[in-house]
């Protein structure tokens, strides 16, 4: 695959608007059977070590106070004094103020910014509001505010007033075709040609934003032959959206589609990170290793075998990671696999590579029947693991858990693992609350939550593949 190809998968990584997918739970937070386990790892998750590790930072507080708010059902002055304790720590969340600015009522939002003051060099406050509070402040707070000082700012410093711009976009991506448009509009009036692009790229109909390309000053794009880029950078955002329909879109969108292959490839991972966002990492396979079959024949092949029932990815999504490493093997060989996923490294678990997380699911996936059944004795190994992988560790204490013996400290982070193969998630919880690695046993949590979140009201699904979820709340 050329060079410029491999680019456009990262545009497209960077750019893809956010994705309902077709077999999610409905079900309000607080009914939901795991309410009770989300609200518990979110507690484990926002409980303070007794002595902080070196250089800890708290990566994962504001996820569960998110969780908190949204599952225990906390009215907006409970939740806002947790938030406001938890911005008061030593080692606060790394996302606390986005998540407070988001959470916050319309008067009490605006009194926050009036607060804040840019960092040293900086010559906007934009920044560092983060995704899920310009979110708000157009969705709740009607966008005047952020439109002002968007066009202040680009008059001083464009560069990154667009930077920005592309981030606002992003954070509005999940609205409907109408609602871009018409913030889109006020963008363009106010003379913000590039949010106005930015949002327009993000319409399953490209036709508006053909049109103001059309429109667009010179200053903003100075070279004609930009205005292919333009489209192919919305194209690879737009391939990755399963409500895209290409043969619907203007002709010269879909003459610069057939110059290049990458929609064929694209289209088919979209749908599948739609069904199961973990399946996202092969956007980072197609980069790293060039091969397209990853998206035609990999992808394609997860998506027929969910819409045909063959895979449950909501509640059994284990199935669908080892389902994935069986295509990886056939398309790319084992080495080059291994290879690939070694060097990839996963957002929901920090310091763990793709080659790990997907190891553990396979072990979880073959150990599930022993765990949930009446098989006597564990599964012989996985061939597709690693040599460097525990089995005998894992196997070994699924027969221990399956007699109820007693389980070490050392032994519980993967003992966790197990019981998730059961299908007992509040038990693989209470193993990491008592581990002995107590940052391990953090990180484990972390994940836990996110997987219940997704079978119950999807709140933390991620609006972009590989990025960070977005704070969203009802109106307060």
């Amino acid at each position: 695959m050329c060079r410029r190809a491999v680019l456009a998968v990262m545009a497209a990584i960077m750019g893809i608007a956010p994705m309902s997918p077709a077999a999610a739970a409905q079900t309000r937070p607080g009914a939901c059977a795991y309410a009770p386990a989300i609200l518990d790892a979110s507690d484990f998750l926002l409980a303070e070590p007794a002595t902080f590790p070196n250089f800890w930072r708290d990566r994962f507080g504001d996820d569960a106070a998110y969780l908190k708010i949204s599952y225990g059902g906390l009215a907006y002055t409970e939740g806002s004094a947790l938030l406001a304790n938890l911005e008061k720590r030593s080692h606060p969340p790394l996302r606390i103020v986005e998540l407070r600015l988001a959470y916050a009522r319309t008067p009490d939002r605006a009194a926050m910014i009036a607060g804040m003051q840019p960092l040293p060099k900086a010559k906007s406050i934009v920044p560092q509001l983060g995704q899920s509070a310009l979110r708000a402040l157009v969705t709740e707070d009607g966008g005047d505010w952020l439109l002002g000082e968007l066009a202040r700012w680009q008059a001083s410093d464009a560069n990154n007033a667009s930077v920005a711009a592309k981030g606002i976009a992003q954070a509005l991506a999940d609205l409907d075709d109408e609602a871009k448009s018409r913030l889109a509009k006020r963008a363009e009036d106010a003379g913000i040609w590039r949010l106005a692009l930015d949002v327009r790229a993000l319409e399953d109909n490209l036709a508006d934003f053909v049109s103001t390309l059309d429109r667009v000053p010179a200053t903003v794009l100075p070279n004609k032959d930009d205005r292919a880029q333009f489209i192919r950078n919305a194209l690879y955002a737009a391939d990755l959206r399963p409500s895209f329909d290409i043969s619907k879109q203007p002709a010269e969108v879909q003459a610069i589609d057939r110059k290049n292959d990458m929609g064929a490839v694209l289209r088919p991972v979209g749908r599948l990170v739609a069904y199961a966002p973990q399946t996202a990492m092969l956007l980072q396979v197609i980069n790293y290793s060039g091969n397209l079959r990853v998206g035609t024949t990999v992808a394609e092949g997860l998506n027929a075998r969910i819409a045909a029932k063959q895979l449950d990815p909501i509640n059994n999504p284990d199935a669908v990671t080892a389902a994935m490493l069986d295509g990886l093997d056939y398309v790319l060989g084992r080495k080059d696999r291994e290879n690939n996923l070694a060097g990839i490294g996963i957002s929901e678990m920090l310091g763990e590579t793709a080659e790990s997380f997907v190891e553990r699911a396979l072990a979880r996936f073959t150990l599930a029947p022993f765990m949930q059944g009446n098989e006597t004795e564990p599964p012989p190994r996985p061939k597709q693991l690693a040599a460097a992988f525990p089995w005998e560790q894992w196997a070994g204490l699924a027969g221990k858990l399956k007699a109820g013996e007693t389980i070490s400290a050392d032994d519980r982070i993967v003992a966790a693992d197990v019981m998730i193969a059961a299908d007992r998630p509040s038990d693989a919880l209470g193993f990491l609350k008592t581990a002995g690695d107590w940052k391990t046993a953090v990180l484990k949590a972390h994940q836990l939550a996110l997987a219940l979140d997704r079978r119950c009201a999807d709140l933390l699904r991620p609006p972009v593949a590989l990025s960070q979820p977005l704070y969203r709340f009802d109106q307060r």
